[in-house]
């Protein structure tokens, strides 16, 4: 490399290599990639709430496809079929809803005697912090005092405020659902109305699909990803909400059998956290944990309610779903858990309820594309490749 001329008082100085001119391209090809990635992300989080029902309707689409065909096959028309389905979506939808609605109403009625046991177990928590501060040495008779006087000022403004501030909190939390409330409702209409178009044309849109592509065997492996993908996405859905289902009846009879408030409630929150991998089961774990504590007197209550919820949960995840979900629909648990972190982040709870699914899909459109085989096969949980 050549070395610039010396400059006064300097030794020789290495002069600086000009950039490759075929570098350079490379460089701003990443740097836009790089751009369009991250634009990308704002986007698909930006349009969520017209993304959501979109990938959640053709989630459905995918899961109703094998049970349309069939009803297709006995010479039932499409639209009459289509329809029939949606239906009957929305009317499991509302019934849900209605089940749910009775336990609610409970649960509000009951809110004042909430409130009140709140209040009661503040003052026992002061009561025993005042007792722990009076049995300090009197060697910090000077510092014991004004630390006796917060935790009294301060255990006496929360008994103060309590009732006030979940009253106020339970108030706007109800404001807030109430003016969300027509949004969430616009989205599930359009996410029906969008099924029934998708299912009515279902073999248009399959047609379509094979048209695009101009080889026979090109034809062959879109028709067999399609079949592939109604198989393993409803296979897997079907399986887990069985599951489900079960894990859902057991908590709820658990909670019944040991004096919780409201088993119903239980039973249904247990069914729909647990479509959401690991944090599913952690949420419902310190949930119920929470409410034992302001329901029951004594620990050991609190203690049998969090066990029997941890126990439950560990039998279903660890021996019932692994034996009854078929080999090749394993995921790798850390791309599941980063999936579930990552569709959180970008559209929250409803974005957590279909990350599974999703990730199921694009594994099987993965698998079917030779370039990208390794991909799906690292998203897969088998020891065995397939590339």
């Amino acid at each position: 490399m050549p070395l610039s001329p010396n400059r006064p008082g300097q030794g020789p100085v290495r002069a600086t290599a000009p950039a490759s001119p075929a570098a350079i391209p490379q460089r701003i090809s990443v740097m836009v990639t790089g751009i369009f990635c991250i634009l990308l992300l704002g986007a698909v989080q930006y349009a969520g709430s017209f993304l959501l029902p979109v990938f959640t309707a053709v989630l459905l689409f995918f899961v109703f496809m094998p049970l349309q065909r069939r009803l297709l096959a006995v010479g039932l028309p499409a639209t009459p079929v289509a329809a029939a389905l949606v239906l009957g979506l929305l009317a499991g939808i509302a019934a849900v809803f209605v089940l749910l609605s009775g336990p609610v109403m409970q649960l509000a009625d009951n809110l004042p005697d909430i409130l009140h046991d709140i209040s009661a177990r503040l003052q026992s928590l002061q009561a025993a912090v005042m007792s722990v501060l009076d049995g300090v040495g009197d060697s910090d008779r000077g510092f014991v005092p004004d630390l006796r006087q917060s935790a009294n000022r301060a255990l006496a403004s929360a008994e103060d405020s309590s009732n006030a501030d979940v009253m106020l909190s339970t108030a706007s939390g109800a404001l807030t659902y109430l003016a969300e409330a027509p949004a969430k409702a616009g989205q599930v209409v359009f996410m029906l109305i969008l099924l029934f178009f998708l299912l009515s044309s279902s073999e248009l849109i399959y047609l379509k699909i094979v048209q695009s592509v101009s080889t026979f065997s090109d034809k062959r492996v879109a028709i067999n990803t399609l079949y592939k993908i109604e198989r393993d996405l409803g296979g897997y859905l079907g399986t887990v909400t069985l599951i489900n289902a079960g894990l859902g009846v057991c908590v709820g009879g658990a909670m019944w059998a040991l004096g919780m408030p409201v088993p119903l409630l239980f039973a249904a929150l247990a069914f729909t956290l647990n479509f959401i991998p690991y944090l599913g089961a952690l949420a419902g774990v310190v949930l119920t944990g929470m409410i034992a504590l302001l329901w029951f007197d004594d620990l050991q209550s609190v203690l049998m309610v969090t066990l029997a919820y941890v126990t439950l949960t560990t039998l279903e995840g660890q021996l019932i779903t692994p034996h009854l979900l078929a080999r090749r629909l394993a995921m790798n648990r850390v791309i599941v858990f980063l999936s579930v972190a990552f569709w959180a982040w970008m559209w929250s709870f409803m974005g957590m309820l279909i990350a599974v699914p999703m990730l199921v899909m694009a594994r099987v459109i993965l698998e079917q594309i030779p370039g990208a085989a390794k991909v799906a096969n690292l998203l897969s949980d088998d020891t065995h490749p397939r590339v």
